[in-house]
């Protein structure tokens, strides 16, 4: 794929079409969670299975309470990342269950964190499951970046056992990238150590991992080179992504250059959010891609008259729950039934095991886009050859225009050198004499 060297605005097929694999990938990833907080195993399995591509899985981000599941993939050239959120509504077995989505999700809509704009809303279930990891998201790339100030450390302190941990790994992640494999080896014997017991908590060892790593990756310098960061996530994953971008935006400002793909994406917020995310993003740095066979980046559904009337910011009507949402970023189309590989459980009722037609599944969205991507290259490569034509045509044109020209200037200056000369020499050949006017 023709991946950018650096991110620029806009949408991309090539782009689009590697985050939707991504989001493929991390439902057949975490299938192989033994549920330990520890994700090693999870990081060699992903580096197994997909050893043929250019991006190495570099952190898994995970909290057990909110069952939120992503993972960091890094290029292997240079400081370019991607951040991936898996959709929640995903079973142990890789189910989707889109009755979940619908019925048990917390969608009413809450302030959006410390903004002073309290007219900013987002969609609760969204908000609190961002916020389980993004504490992870903000210290893997301080180390990275070489921010990480003791205060920081200060504040993993205080957190629960579990966050704790997840930030450990997050720094022996990233501390594994700028600082090599012998801080690695370290970091990673001493967390192997402290889960040998199936036990957090109960000894001083996540302290002692702490201390070590605050010894080491507090004398990193600011790294120089300019990093990367796409965001994507499918379904749920999607909505979190949104989410996950903000929050490394209000992290790092300029610091990293962010864009965003989601595939399949529920609303997240209100019309003041969006408005907010797109000052923050950025124009042309986030966008979604939506089957028009898909309901689920309907969701929320806004509330019809009679009923916006008594709605507010949200009401719930049975299992579903209408409120005025609105989408973020530029909109990305594609349509079709396409096919599902994975089994996709409708509430337990009827289960399929095969390929099904399924609007909503990863599966699905990967083979629209690539069904577009080659429908608008066939399209544009006659445009193309006739544009490419023109322009030989033209720069022959200017080519021969400009070789006309400097060899008008050669005859001119050659003229004049022979007119110059004829003077000097007079003409009998032999030098003239040159006199000087003076005055008496």
């Amino acid at each position: 794929m023709n991946m950018p060297q650096n991110i620029k605005s806009g949408f991309s097929f090539d782009e689009a079409i590697l985050m939707t694999k991504f989001c493929q990938q991390i439902y057949t990833v975490y299938q192989y969670d033994d549920g330990n907080v520890n994700d090693i195993e999870i990081q060699e399995i992903y580096n197994s299975l997909y050893r043929y591509q250019d991006w190495k899985f570099v952190h898994s981000i995970r909290n057990d309470e909110s069952n939120v599941r992503g993972f960091i993939a890094k290029k292997t050239t240079g400081h370019q990342y991607t951040v991936v959120f898996r959709g929640s509504i995903v079973t142990d077995r890789g189910a989707f269950e889109l009755t979940d989505l619908v019925s048990d999700f917390d969608w009413d809509l809450v302030n959006y964190g410390s903004v002073t704009d309290k007219r900013i809303k987002v969609v609760k279930g969204f908000w609190e499951a961002s916020e389980s990891v993004c504490d992870q998201l903000e210290i893997f790339f301080k180390t990275l970046l070489g921010n990480l100030t003791p205060k920081d450390f200060d504040k993993i302190h205080q957190m629960s056992y579990e966050r704790q941990f997840a930030c450990i790994t997050a720094i022996t992640d990233a501390g594994a990238i700028r600082l090599g494999t012998d801080f690695e080896l370290v970091a990673r014997t001493l967390i192997e150590q402290a889960v040998a017991d199936e036990e957090l908590g109960n000894d001083d060892e996540l302290t002692e991992i702490l201390d070590f790593q605050q010894s080491r990756v507090l004398a990193l310098e600011e790294l120089k080179e300019s990093v990367d960061v796409y965001v994507t996530g499918h379904s749920l994953g999607g909505s979190l992504a949104f989410l996950g971008a903000n929050a490394l935006r209000r992290y790092f400002g300029s610091a990293v250059m962010l864009k965003v793909y989601t595939i399949a994406a529920p609303k997240v917020g209100n019309e003041s959010f969006a408005n907010y995310y797109e000052r923050q993003i950025g124009k042309g740095l986030t966008h979604r891609v939506e089957n028009l066979l898909d309901i689920a980046p309907s969701m929320p559904f806004p509330p019809p008259f009679p009923l916006n009337m008594l709605a507010g910011n949200s009401l719930r009507v049975g299992n579903f729950y209408l409120s005025n949402c609105s989408p973020v970023g530029e909109l990305h189309t594609v349509m079709g039934l396409a096919s599902q590989g994975v089994s996709v459980d409708f509430g337990g009722a009827v289960e399929f095991l095969w390929g099904i037609p399924f609007p909503h599944g990863s599966d699905a969205y990967l083979q629209l886009l690539e069904e577009d991507h080659q429908r608008w290259q066939q399209l544009w490569r006659p445009i193309r050859n006739i544009v490419e034509n023109f322009m030989n045509e033209l720069l022959q044109e200017q080519t021969q225009a400009i070789k006309d020209e400097l060899d008008q200037l050669k005859k001119e200056i050659q003229a004049l050198k022979n007119q110059y000369h004829g003077k000097v020499e007079g003409k009998d050949g032999k030098p003239a004499e040159v006199t000087t006017a003076t005055g008496d």
